[in-house]
């Protein structure tokens, strides 16, 4: 690899490298990504495909929790990618998605620790030893 391409990988990196990703224990309904080429962080949430079959209208909740002080690190949910997108999904077999966006992020992302569709446990983390707590509903 040439030191150009190694000078290059590392700039574009670098900002990323920092971040830490925390483990969440729902890996099939919630996953960490970066919204297009904004560099703002979002977490996606997924419904079981059972929740549709039985409800159309679904009631998140979401709690998270952060080590860091924050007044608000967590935007309000909202249909993913849009919601002429998410009903074209639904109507094509894929699960249903809300996302929210991560605010002002520097070293951690927030820790997804609960999901609730519809006042049923969807996945939690037994593991709660983080500071700060924010529960989300859409």
């Amino acid at each position: 690899m040439s030191i150009t391409l190694f000078t290059l990988l590392v700039l574009c990196a670098g900002a990323t490298l920092g971040l830490l990703v925390p483990q969440h224990y729902c890996d099939e309904h919630f996953r960490y990504a970066m919204k297009n080429e904004e560099q703002i962080y979002i977490g996606i949430f997924s419904a079981p495909n059972a929740a549709l079959k039985v409800n159309s209208v679904l009631n998140w909740r979401a709690t998270f929790e952060m080590k860091e002080k924050r007044d608000l690190f967590v935007s309000s949910m909202h249909t993913y990618p849009n919601k002429n997108e998410a009903a074209t999904n639904i109507v094509r077999g894929m699960p249903a998605e809300v996302f929210v966006e991560f605010l002002n992020i520097t070293t951690a992302l927030p820790k997804l620790t609960s999901l609730y569709i519809n006042d049923r446990q969807v996945c939690s983390s037994q593991e709660c030893e983080l500071k700060m707590h924010i529960s989300l509903l859409f």
